[in-house]
């Protein structure tokens, strides 16, 4: 036969409505109507011998078990390729026409148009199927209770696209062997006599590579988008055929709003799926071409990151199978096989598409040397955010108390993931490693995670982007995008709402080692007998689904429980009880400070002003926040914070006040109540200014603009740092002069047999010190910083609960002001029982009386 005729031939085959002539060639070779000779099987091998074709796709060809991707991908390709094959047409077996005719026309051929007529046969079918000419117009078919039960319509619907898959995948592997045996030759390599060729020659013959690669991959992605449309169709049915016809029309009712849930989430997968292969055949144009400098005659590909080789990242399994079917158990009891069905649809695509869309790497692999763009950025799995507490519990309670995917949120829900998206895309874009945390307001307010734990709570099963479809492809883009330009995100092609789940998976697939699951299998080899008997060895990206795999997920959940409660609700009536306590001992000192007298002094005016302060304090963010909800957190934070300060600066005063009445040896009862009171205003006016000023930059900082919270914060921690500091001057300043005076005493031999002070005296002074220097303050601040677990921080703030206690333990209940009190209280329950040392108005009087009882025994004797 002349070429003429090959064409004519390849025509005769193609001309009953595209490929349904070899679908009737491959069921007559089925049923044994024709002998099967080699040349024959030769041709329709690819096209007809199609259950083998997983058999050779596995990890690395060795012992260990295969992945349940591949497992749930075989058998799915089983349940489509049994469906049968439509039945050979009338009159087919006549000589010369339809079947017979052409299987009578393959006979004749000879062996090189044998193969002349298989390349142009695979190009063709292709080319047919990519025409919709291969596939029925299907149209997405609305499953009801009737059409489900109606046994013709659903039959008809599977077997349709079930033919319909069937060929697709079959044009798949026709259009990869088409690209193998007319692949891009460049000529150069093959003359007889060698030389260099010219910048010219070598870019002409790259844009014809490029050119063709880049039709290629659209052609793949064109019958991908053929396949997804016709497998998520057969979705619904074949799911049901599993189910049986037994269940009750409201169980039934349910079980189609569920199913298509389900499908609407295999769909989104795939689409994008579908859309990572357009991109990539769109990034081919920037693939360049050059001459390797260490090695003459031989070519380097160079790859820009965006391409195909991201397709291996994509996830193995559809995560539904493990984690959904038991949360939807009680939902639905044909969770798991619903389930199930959607995870072989996902691994049959995922294995069969990508596995497809990367092999032809191998037909090029003698010619170039693939070069591909690194991403130059360090591994992140120790880099740390400063991110909203509200939105980390989120996805902690979602870790913790995961829902089925089958139910609908409540519409607040919906909004809280999307504000909660929004910020932590915020955060992120903020990169504050660390906000300095000035209160336990604060600390509910900010916290401090891992990005790589982060990445992972917000993109898990359970997380807030469940419902964020994933473009491998364009969560590296936003990823470099964010990494590169960090100044403008003007770049990215994800919104602001689905930004932080975009980076968060390109972060987590690629930068974050230490939270990957995905293994590497170099050197691994793998034959496809759709592909045509090739042996293949590159390596692979696959997630290994074992226990260590679970265990250390498992682990990543626990790692987030410390992130759990904020606040413990369980421990609300103990809080509120040590509220309660506080706020009543530090009105009693307060009190105590305002009714005797004694107290009134100019320390104690500065100490009530602390007092007063730390009352202010605890209702400001104890009560009326904790309780009515105002004002909003920021804003209690900075009254917080400030309010912090403030008691710090009056304790300046007050230890300045001790310092300058031992240096300069005046107790503050031998001031005037004038002189107190002037006094008094200038140590207000000098605590006023220092803390208006650091509150008013603070202030102004935080309001500015959000990304200066961090400075906001670090004024504040130094204002109270440097508060802090100037009280451990001055008593370490108080000390020292004690020391040098009892130095000097020894000197002059002055020796005294009373002590210092009692123990009792000695703990409650080194307990004022304390106290009054601050250090405490630092103490809390400096635990929350470490932010490790929240429920030990929230113990220490309800260790600081026990202040007003402590605080009028100290300061009042002592040898000195006790007992005044005491008198004091006796006073009003019998007026007339006055105490020894209260019997006189003034000293003056008691002086008289004592100077006259000294004379009375001498005026007698002289008598």
């Amino acid at each position: 036969m002349q070429p003429a005729g090959v064409f004519a031939t390849v025509a005769a085959l193609l001309a009953a409505n595209g490929t349904s002539v070899l679908d009737c060639v491959c069921s007559h070779l089925k049923s044994g109507t024709f002998s099967q000779s080699f040349r024959l099987a030769l041709i329709v091998r690819g096209y007809c011998v199609h259950e083998d074709w997983s058999l050779g796709l596995g990890p690395c060809g060795t012992a260990e078990e295969p992945l349940p991707a591949w497992s749930a991908a075989r058998r799915l390709a089983v349940r489509l390729w049994d469906s049968e094959l439509p039945p050979p047409p009338a009159g087919g077996a006549e000589e010369g026409g339809g079947c017979a005719g052409a299987l009578a026309q393959i006979r004749r051929l000879t062996w090189n148009e044998t193969f002349e007529l298989l390349v142009d046969l695979d190009c063709r079918i292709a080319d047919d199927c990519i025409d919709s000419r291969c596939v029925p117009t299907l149209n997405n078919m609305e499953w009801n209770m009737t059409a489900l039960q109606t046994d013709d319509l659903r039959h008809h619907i599977v077997s349709q696209s079930a033919h319909a898959v069937r060929r697709i995948t079959r044009a798949t592997f026709s259009r990869v062997r088409c690209e193998a045996r007319r692949h891009v030759q460049f000529k150069w390599r093959n003359k007889p006599v060698r030389r260099l060729p010219s910048c010219a020659e070598l870019q002409a013959q790259a844009a014809v590579f490029r050119e063709r690669l880049s039709s290629y991959r659209r052609d793949l992605a064109q019958l991908l988008s053929l396949g997804v449309t016709h497998a998520s169709q057969l979705l619904v049915p074949l799911a049901f055929e599993r189910m049986g016809n037994h269940a009750s029309d409201q169980q039934l009712h349910g079980w189609i709003k569920d199913m298509k849930r389900v499908k609407d989430m295999l769909r989104t997968k795939l689409t994008r799926w579908l859309q990572d292969l357009q991109f990539s055949s769109k990034q081919v144009e920037h693939y360049e071409v050059e001459e390797e400098k260490d090695r003459r005659w031989h070519l380097i590909l160079r790859r820009p990151l965006l391409s195909e080789r991201l397709l291996r990242y994509q996830p193995w399994r559809l995560s539904s199978d493990d984690y959904f079917s038991a949360l939807c158990k009680e939902r639905q009891p044909e969770a798991s096989q619903m389930f199930s069905l959607a995870d072989d649809l996902y691994a049959f695509h995922r294995v069969h598409w990508v596995t497809t869309a990367e092999y032809i790497d191998t037909f090029y692999k003698d010619v170039f040397k693939i070069v591909d763009e690194e991403w130059q950025l360090e591994d992140r799995s120790h880099a740390t955010l400063s991110v909203n507490t509200d939105c980390v519990q989120l996805l902690v309670n979602a870790l913790d108390h995961p829902t089925c995917p089958l139910e609908d949120l409540p519409l607040e829900a919906v909004k809280q993931r999307e504000r909660c998206r929004v910020q932590l895309w915020d955060d992120v874009v903020q990169r504050s490693p660390h906000i300095p945390v000035t209160s336990y307001l604060a600390y509910t307010q900010r916290v401090n995670v891992n990005l790589c734990l982060l990445a992972w709570m917000a993109v898990n099963s359970y997380g807030i982007c469940q419902d964020v479809p994933f473009s491998m492809t364009q969560s590296v883009h936003d990823a470099r995008c964010y990494f590169n330009s960090p100044d403008d995100q003007s770049c990215l092609q994800s919104n602001a709402t689905d930004a932080i789940c975009s980076v968060s998976r390109a972060i987590l697939l690629l930068k974050c080692r230490d939270f990957s699951s995905i293994r590497t299998s170099h050197n691994c080899k793998f034959a496809s007998f759709a592909f045509g008997l090739l042996l293949s060895s590159r390596s692979v990206l696959y997630e290994k689904l074992t226990e260590e795999t679970v265990n250390y997920k498992n682990s990543l959940t626990d790692a987030t429980l410390k992130y759990k409660d904020f606040k413990i609700d369980s421990l609300k009536p103990l809080e509120i009880s040590f509220i309660s306590v506080n706020i009543i001992f530090r009105f009693s000192t307060a009190g105590v400070y305002l009714y005797l007298p004694q107290l009134r002094n100019l320390p104690g005016k500065i100490f009530l002003s602390f007092q007063i302060t730390c009352i202010t304090q605890i209702l400001c963010s104890e009560v009326v926040y904790r309780m009515a909800g105002v004002p909003d957190l920021p804003t209690a934070v900075l009254i917080d914070s400030a309010l912090t300060l403030l008691s710090c600066i009056w304790l300046n005063s007050f230890c300045y006040q001790m310092y300058a009445c031992v240096r300069h040896l005046r107790l503050p009862d031998q001031l005037l109540p004038a002189e107190v009171s002037q006094l008094f205003c200038r140590e207000v006016l000098c605590v006023l200014i220092p803390w208006s000023i650091v509150c008013v930059a603070t202030v102004a900082l935080e309001k500015t603009s959000k990304y200066h919270l961090i400075h906001s914060r670090i004024v504040v921690l130094a204002g109270i740092s440097v508060s802090v500091a100037f009280n451990l001057v001055c008593l370490g300043l108080l000390g020292y002069m004690y020391l040098r005076t009892r130095c000097s005493m020894r000197r002059l031999k002055i020796v005294d047999n009373k002590k210092f002070a009692t123990k009792k005296q000695c703990l409650f002074m080194s307990v004022k010190a304390i106290i009054l220097s601050g250090t405490g303050i630092i103490i809390r601040i400096g635990f929350h910083q470490a932010q490790g677990i929240a429920q030990l921080v929230y113990y220490t703030h309800l260790v600081t609960m026990v202040q007003g206690p402590v605080l009028f333990v100290c300061f009042v209940c002592n040898g000195t002001t006790l007992p005044v009190l005491k008198n004091r209280i006796l006073l009003w329950w019998n007026p007339t029982n006055i105490p020894a040392g209260l019997e006189l108005c003034s000293a003056a009087e008691r002086n008289l009386a004592r100077r006259n009882n000294e004379q009375s025994p001498f005026s007698e004797s002289s008598l």
